[in-house]
């Protein structure tokens, strides 16, 4: 008897820890339909400062070109951001993480072939995620960023 209790225990914290962290790392669910378009600056984008992350689908870029995807954020918000280039929803590529200039993040990357590229189903997609870094400075502001 005790020990299916351990094993009721074992599999409710199981699935109490799939329900929190789940919604952390399923980026391709957090694809709501944003899209950046090469040459256009995005303004006033938000994202929760818990498991914050958000996907968005690259459009208007030509093959064999070079491009760069770059954010800033308020500095009064202590917060470790990360960029990634996604094909199809997976990592493409593994980008070391050497630039560290306040208030910034930046990827920078190559494309290929042209058909890869504007494929509908196979497109190139940039994930931001953002993390907590520390405690925000200032008092009763909302933990938006």
């Amino acid at each position: 008897m005790l020990e299916l209790h351990e094993r009721e225990c074992c599999l409710l914290f199981c699935l109490t820890v799939f329900i929190i962290a789940a919604p952390c790392y399923s980026h391709m669910s957090s694809f709501d339909g944003k899209t950046l378009y090469a040459g256009k600056e995005l303004w006033k984008e938000t994202l929760p400062l818990q498991c914050g992350s958000r996907v968005y689908r690259l459009q208007g870029i030509k093959s064999s070109s070079w491009y760069e995807v770059k954010i800033s954020y308020p500095a009064y918000i202590p917060a470790l951001f990360s960029l990634q280039l996604l094909r199809n929803g997976e990592t493409s590529l593994k980008l070391k993480q050497m630039r560290r200039l306040l208030n910034t993040e930046k990827l920078i990357f190559k494309t290929e072939s042209l058909e890869k590229v504007n494929d509908k189903e196979e497109g190139l997609y940039v994930l931001v995620a953002v993390e907590p870094e520390g405690i925000v400075a200032i008092p009763n502001f909302k933990e938006r960023l």
